[in-house]
């Protein structure tokens, strides 16, 4: 009988273990569609993607321009830096249509800057020759000089733009590591503030010194303290949206959890310190 009790007993507190355990991990989802407690570097490390969006205001609104789209998989993320994207137009896009469509504006993007920018040496070309003809027409010999050594420097930067761009071909962003810095109160318990650091790559259409296009890491820091923390989600145009308030760009993900609310990462999480 006693044996049984004992028996018993172990089962009993086995049986709670387990629940405790699978409340914790409960506690610690990195789904961020369905998560209660949302914190950027814990979602990244979902198998699966995930999607954020950089925001050119403080707040979601209904007339939000999404600056970036970040794709989260494994522990790293994907900058997309876009163009001409509304919050609205991404509400009902699921995320192998919202990755396409940033593939696609990244892609558009670059040609365009390009074109933009072989017109612009094009035209400084044309101002050159018609600065060094009025320089001659009035022989001011610093004028003349001037004009000539501007015309030699727009023209050796337009010759780095034909030769880089020669056999160029579109590159894209890939996925980096994200890391996490978090700051904590006196007593060292409470995490109170965040700084979130992205890398991601950039398009360098030449310099004032050089014409030579090419693909550069750029790093970017996202601070975070109180503030910045939702402690609900913010609906617009019918789809939630949980994440942080921005100063002044908010940081935001679409979820189903009408509780969920934002949370600092921990030093728990892979890449948080």
């Amino acid at each position: 009988m006693i044996m049984k009790l004992r028996l018993c007993q172990l089962t009993l507190i086995s049986l709670a273990g387990v629940a405790l355990l699978s409340l914790a991990g409960c506690g610690r989802s990195t789904d961020a569609a369905k998560a209660s407690k949302v914190a950027f570097a814990t979602m990244a490390q979902n198998s699966k993607q995930q999607v954020w969006y950089r925001l050119n205001t403080a707040t979601p609104k209904t007339n939000s321009q999404v600056n970036d789209i970040l794709i989260q998989q494994k522990g790293k993320v994907t900058d997309y830096q876009v163009q001409g994207i509304s919050l609205k137009k991404l509400n009902n896009q699921s995320i192998a249509q919202t990755v396409t469509l940033a593939k696609n504006n990244e892609r558009t993007a670059f040609n365009k800057a390009l074109k933009s920018q072989q017109t612009n040496y094009q035209g400084e070309l044309k101002l050159d020759k018609s600065n060094q003809k009025n320089s001659n027409q009035y022989t001011y010999k610093k004028g003349i000089a001037q004009a000539n050594n501007e015309a030699k420097h727009d023209q050796q930067r337009y010759n780095q733009f034909k030769q880089s761009t020669k056999q160029l071909h579109f590159i894209a962003t890939k996925a980096y590591p994200v890391t996490a810095k978090v700051g904590k109160n006196k007593s060292g318990k409470q995490v109170t503030s965040e700084t979130i650091m992205l890398t991601a790559q950039k398009w360098q259409f030449g310099t004032a010194n050089s014409g030579t296009v090419k693909q550069v890491s750029q790093h970017k820091q996202i601070t975070l303290n109180i503030d910045n923390l939702m402690a609900k989600p913010v609906t617009v145009n019918n789809t939630k949206y949980i994440g942080y308030y921005g100063s002044p760009d908010a940081l935001v993900t679409k979820t189903t959890n009408a509780k969920a609310e934002s949370n600092f990462d921990t030093p728990s999480v892979h890449g948080v310190h």
